[in-house]
Parts: C-alpha cells; structure tokens; sequence
C-alpha cells in the first residue's frame, strides 16, 4: 500500500530535506506541504494523508491545535511531531502521536518510524482479509449496533439513538433519554455498522437517525439544523444531503 504523508513544517530547508528523505523510501509519497496549522487542517481534509509530520510551532494555530481538528476528520491517521522543543512530548502522546522528534534528529529515526507505521498499515489491512479476499459486509444484529470503547465491546439499541457525533476527538452517542455514549469508534465504522436503515450522514460530523426527526430549519447558506423534539441538543445537516433527503421522502 502506497502511504500517503503529508508534511507540516515553517521552515522551507526542513520541509525540504524531510521531502527528500521520505522519496527515498520505497511505497511512500509526499502528498502535500503546508507551512501553518489552519493550511494543514485544509490540506488533511482535502487529502486525507495516512501520516502527518507535524511542527508544533506553527504560524497562528500550532501543532497541536491543528492535530485535534485533524483527528476529528482522520481518526486513523499516523501523527509524528517533530520540534526543537521537549516540553512538548506529553502533550504529544495525548494526541496519540507515534513518534516524537525532536531537532536536529537523525534521518534513520524518521525511516524508522515510516518503516514502523507501514507495518502497522499492512496488519490493519491483514485483519480484514479473509481467504484473501477483503470483507465488505459484516455481520449485522436486527435493531442493534456493535460499539467498543476501550477494551469493552457493547450492544446498543438502534431504536434509542438519536444522532451520533464526532466531537473533541472522541465519538458521542445520543440517546433518547439524553444520555451520552462516548465510543472510540469512528463515525465512518458506525455509518457501516448501522446498514441502510433510518440512519443518515447529514454532515461530515454527523450521523442522524431520521425515525426521530422532527424538524429540520434553515441555518446557513450551507447547512440547516435538525431538530429532534425534546432534546435539547442538534444536529445539522449540508445542503447537498439536505436535497438527497428530500428526494427520498419525494419532497419538492
């Protein structure tokens, strides 16, 4: 597999010379190039990189500001910091980075670590293999959706959730009774897990159960809100699955 990285660094002789280092590397390519944290939340999401070597000094938002908002689109990505500074490195981990270096740092530490992730890739991929061939449908429960959060796998009623969200990195479930499940799964996972049923991706951020919709409102010029009757919380919905939604329900 062809690993995707994209480089987030100020200085132009660094970016350079870890540009150079990475093309030596066989089955990898240097995606994009962005010199602050706000062009690297652009980039991210425009190119969805499997790996980020990220400044945490940045012009306007820093490194780690920038990861957050990342990881928000990216669950999986592969996060390596890379600064002059070791105060940092806590921080770091928070996030979840694979690797901390720090400058001046040897080129082989970097190989290392691309090498490292690369493997990793390529058991993630092994794990859904199966005879060779990739699984494309799981296995599914009527009514119910598979949830893991931390080392616990659970079972949640379908006929509760409201709407599923993606905030401050972790995975939130809504329920009826205004509970709040926090999961590690990704939204993209539970789009899967709960088939074609009620359930919609209105928004980026946002998978909605539409059997408890109640009313949807113009918001911006390109979203609208959703709105689910006693609860007090929203969701919000783009123009263009706002238009899909209202071909299904043959609403003109």
């Amino acid at each position: 597999m062809l690993l995707k990285v994209l480089i987030v660094e100020d200085d132009t002789n660094m970016r350079l010379i870890l540009k150079r280092a990475l093309i030596g590397i066989n089955e990898v390519q240097v995606v994009g190039e962005a010199e602050n944290g706000t062009e690297a939340v652009d980039l991210a999401n425009k190119l969805e990189p499997n790996v980020i070597i990220m400044d945490v000094e940045l012009p306007g938002k820093n490194g780690f500001e920038a990861s957050k908002e990342i990881l928000d689109i990216i669950p999986d990505v592969f996060l390596i910091y890379a600064t002059g500074h070791p105060d940092y490195m806590p921080e770091a981990f928070e996030v979840y980075a694979v690797d901390y270096l720090l400058k001046p740092y040897k080129m082989e530490r970097l190989i290392q670590t691309i090498t490292k992730i690369q493997k990793l890739v390529e058991m993630r991929q092994r794990s859904t293999l199966k005879n060779g061939k990739q699984i494309t449908e799981p296995i599914c429960i009527q009514h119910k959706v598979a949830v893991r959060n931390e080392r616990y796998l659970s079972l949640i009623d379908t006929n509760i959730i409201v709407f599923i969200n993606r905030e401050k990195r972790k995975t939130i479930i809504h329920t009826d009774d205004g509970k709040k499940i926090m999961t590690n799964d990704s939204l993209d996972t539970l789009e899967k897990r709960t088939g074609v049923g009620s359930f919609m991706r209105t928004h980026r951020s946002y998978l909605v159960n539409l059997d408890k919709v109640v009313e949807i409102q113009p918001w911006s010029r390109s979203n609208y809100l959703v709105v689910f009757g006693k609860l007090k919380e929203v969701a919000y919905i783009t123009e263009e699955r706002y238009k899909e939604l209202q071909q299904k329900l043959n609403f003109f």
